[in-house]
């Protein structure tokens, strides 16, 4: 019985090695995106911190240094929030990238499925045909 051989599976492996690496690119950019995340998150500690200090300084000049202080957490807030932005468009193409990955590969497992599903039914109507013919030898020797 012959082995059933898909023509197409070297394109098939290529098309599976594309979509893990797209995977890995995605991984990537979600753990940068992640990554900007915990700055913000850091950035929001850090301003409720310096809030109940603010709070509870009654020194003028100690205000005002954390006046700056919030100042210069809002300017690292906006970098970040134009860094996160960016980060997840990003994310979003390489998202894109894996699907279309995906619906390359599946079209192709499809095919293959449906190629062997094929080869399949002629295998067992040869082995058909070959017991017919087994059993009509059968009967004609048997006959002689």
């Amino acid at each position: 019985m012959k082995k059933f051989q898909f023509k197409m599976d070297k394109i098939l492996d290529l098309r599976k090695f594309q979509q893990q690496q797209a995977e890995i690119e995605l991984g990537k950019a979600n753990a940068e995106v992640a990554r900007i995340q915990a700055e913000l998150d850091s950035i929001a500690q850090n301003r409720i911190r310096t809030i109940k200090a603010f709070d509870q300084e009654t020194d003028f000049a100690v205000q005002a240094q954390i006046q700056q202080y919030f100042f210069v957490l809002d300017q690292k807030k906006e970098k970040f929030l134009e860094e996160i932005a960016q980060a997840q468009m990003i994310a979003d193409e390489k998202r894109e990238i894996v699907r279309e990955c995906m619906k390359k590969t599946k079209v192709l497992e499809n095919l293959k499925e449906k190629q062997r599903l094929i080869w399949k039914k002629q295998v067992q109507n040869e082995e058909e045909v070959d017991q017919d013919d087994l059993a009509s030898a059968r009967a004609n020797s048997a006959m002689d």
